[in-house]
């Protein structure tokens, strides 16, 4: 977990702004708040490393703010000014409902139950639309529409969908040819789980509120709009991917980074151990009809590799994969029940959330726990 640089080594974006002083002092703010965690707080363990990750949150997220329109995040610290537990408690809001969201455990789409005879591309594809005819926007309606859309390719590695290759002459040679056959499958960039069960009165309702808020400071209010309820499965929320890349976006370890070429960008890895499965650093995507099949949201994946470097540099990251394996570990032993308070204070005393609304929902997780 690096330290925060200096205000020196700030990127140029942030001296040319129109809101540079404000910035600067802002991120002085998180600098001020990070040397007062190592030498004056009295924090220790645990406890000191969760009050850095919440404090170099905030500082990373002005350093790859995903927008121009940082002035409303930044006001938000100076406003704050001098408080440090207040300071800290905006960092945890930022993991929980930022960090976290991104970080969320999310559903693969299922391979279909049983395999349609062989056809051309042509047909296809038809029996693809005539399923998606007049069809709800779910998961399963994304995914097709994404396949055709992508080729029915992995948008990174170029694998083709191993269920078409199956039923498709045409791909079947393709994929023989040297681009190879696989599980494929539909990655959302914004999860689905924002909009999971947040019907009016829900326990998930405060918790997509608090997101949307935390986006909302980004100068992104026509995301919720757009992305409310069915709107997440939009085609320009979804990719579709490898079984491998998808677990790798899902977990941060993978972005996309835009170029100065308009729908092509550079396929990075947080770690260079981290394996990108492709021969190109290079993605471009690309779509038969711009108008039914929209590319990728390029302010989407923009708020996405925001959120992996945040993540990563600032320590949140391995801090919750740390948390999921330990309750991991823990639900092992509490099968039967029995053991049901140990993963719930084992939760609480790796995040201290800011929203009691989190408390109550992780409780209804646990066996035995209220229904």
């Amino acid at each position: 977990m690096p330290a925060l640089p200096p205000v020196a080594k700030l990127p140029n974006w942030i001296q040319k702004h129109l809101q540079s002083h404000e910035i600067i002092s802002a991120y002085n703010l998180c600098l001020q708040l990070e040397s007062w965690i190592q030498y004056e707080s009295g924090f220790r363990g645990q406890e000191k490393a969760k009050a850095l990750i919440q404090c170099r949150i905030l500082g990373y997220l002005i350093y790859h703010f995903p927008c121009p329109n940082i002035g409303p995040f930044v006001r938000e610290i100076v406003t704050i000014n001098g408080k440090n537990e207040a300071l800290l408690a905006l960092g945890e809001h930022y993991y929980v409902y930022f960090v976290k969201l991104f970080m969320s455990n999310k559903g693969h789409t299922p391979a279909p139950s049983s395999h349609p005879s062989r056809r051309s591309v042509d047909d296809l594809v038809a029996k693809i639309k005539e399923e998606l005819k007049d069809a709800p926007p779910n998961h399963q309606t994304a995914k097709k529409n994404a396949l055709i859309r992508d080729g029915f390719q992995c948008v990174v590695t170029t694998m083709y969908d191993i269920n078409v290759v199956e039923n498709s002459s045409k791909y079947e040679r393709i994929a023989k040819s040297g681009c190879g056959s696989g599980s494929t499958e539909c990655a959302h960039i914004f999860p689905e789980s924002i909009n999971s069960d947040t019907t009016s009165g829900s326990k998930n309702e405060d918790y997509a509120a608090s997101v949307w808020a935390v986006l909302d400071r980004f100068g992104h209010d026509k995301l919720r709009k757009d992305l409310n309820g069915a709107g997440i499965h939009r085609l320009d929320n979804v990719m579709t991917m490898a079984h491998d890349i998808h677990g790798l976006f899902d977990r941060l370890k993978v972005y996309f980074t835009a170029t100065e070429v308009s729908n092509r960008y550079l396929f990075e890895a947080i770690r260079d151990y981290a394996p990108p499965l492709t021969t190109s650093r290079y993605v471009t995507f690309t779509t038969p009809d711009a108008e039914k099949y929209p590319l990728p949201n390029s302010t989407y994946l923009a708020i996405h590799a925001a959120c992996a470097k945040v993540a990563h540099l600032s320590g949140a990251a391995e801090h919750i994969e740390e948390v999921l394996r330990d309750m991991e570990d823990t639900r092992v032993l509490a099968r039967d029940g029995g053991s049901s308070e140990v993963l719930y204070t084992a939760m609480l005393s790796s995040m201290r959330t800011v929203n009691s609304g989190v408390e109550n929902r992780t409780r209804e997780m646990l066996p035995g726990g209220d229904r």
